[in-house]
């Protein structure tokens, strides 16, 4: 039993003759870090650019620090369409600290972006190329854009909806659209609110009915996609998430279908980032810009707004079993649920 305890004992002998300093500071690399989702549906691109910092003390107040992930005034950053392989256009994207982020790890309120207003087109890949003036450091990435696809149920021209039908399930469904892999439905329920004692006060509100996420097979579009539920689901859904308030009346409004879609690269990198769920807690990286860490990659959002509840759904909301308390009352003065 003793002569187990020499290799131990020799080994400590050993170690206690070795230098034991702990080196944690590498030496300084340049580490550009991009974020980025391009949508043609949207108004302004914007593209985040931080660089990684590396210092001696304490890193969370480095972070606190303006300078220490921002880059100076001394950055090219250009997106250029790709149309069959050639180049067609170039965009410079403009430094915009105009869009301030909430408090929290890093320096706030402001921050730098980088902009453009130009329209991009869903026939093309967009390759963004940022680089540092003062060190030549580029890196680099490309992405498909999401195309543009259309709703079967509901579009703009059909009619008033209809969740009163107790066995048959009320069906959403959309055909799914190139480099599109990851799809989300929200419907939002939109209502509006008159204060008792004074009824020129009237608010506006909004809630959002989030169902899961669900995959497209490949990438080329085309799949027949879709969600289901009975009406009684939707008024327990606004029983839940809405609050009974006596001081009120409600009114109720549209509903918008909201189906939100991401890119095959955005769908990876939310996959590898998303909370463990085991107890192996170590997870593989994701980046896909070249020379540097991020993301850049494509969504898009399509909207079928303001869908009206038809009369005896609407009347549901009034007196059914599950909203009755929450004060919904119709502004027709021949209703049975009229306000008073």
């Amino acid at each position: 039993m003793k002569r187990a305890f020499i290799p131990v004992i020799l080994t400590a002998l050993f170690c206690s003759t070795c230098k034991n300093d702990l080196v944690v500071i590498d030496e300084w690399k340049e580490t550009t870090v991009v974020y980025g989702l391009l949508n043609q549906g949207d108004t302004a691109q914007y593209i985040k650019i931080n660089k990684a910092f590396l210092g001696e003390g304490n890193a969370l107040q480095m972070a606190q620090v303006y300078d220490s992930s921002t880059y100076g005034n001394y950055l090219d950053v250009t997106l250029q369409r790709v149309k069959n392989g050639v180049t067609t256009q170039t965009i410079i994207m403009q430094r915009d600290s105009s869009v301030l982020k909430n408090s929290g790890t890093f320096y706030a309120p402001d921050q730098v972006l980088y902009k453009t207003t130009s329209p991009l087109f869903d026939d093309s890949e967009y390759l963004l190329t940022v680089t540092n003036k003062k060190t030549s450091h580029t890196v680099t990435s490309k992405t498909p854009l999401v195309a543009d696809f259309s709703f079967g149920n509901p579009t703009t021209s059909s009619g008033s909806l209809s969740f009163t039908n107790p066995t048959n399930p009320f069906k959403v469904y959309w055909t799914s659209t190139a480099n599109g892999r990851l799809y989300q439905l929200v419907i939002r329920f939109h209502w509006s609110e008159i204060l008792k004692q004074d009824t020129t006060q009237i608010t506006q509100h909004s809630v959002d009915w989030v169902f899961p996420t669900q995959k497209s097979q490949g990438l080329g579009g085309g799949e027949a996609m879709e969600e289901k539920f009975l009406g009684a689901e939707f008024y327990k859904f606004l029983q839940t998430h809405i609050s009974p308030n006596n001081t009120v009346y409600r009114v109720v409004g549209g509903l918008d279908f909201i189906v939100s879609v991401a890119a095959d690269d955005f769908n990876t990198y939310m996959e590898v980032n998303r909370p463990s769920t085991s107890v192996v807690q170590e997870r593989p990286e994701f980046s896909n810009i070249k020379n540097g860490i991020g993301i850049f990659s494509a969504r898009y959002v399509k909207i079928i707004p303001n869908k009206l509840l038809g009369q005896k759904s609407e009347d549901s909301v009034y007196a059914g079993q599950y909203t009755w308390n929450l004060n919904f009352c119709s502004k027709n003065p021949t209703s049975p649920w009229k306000c008073n």
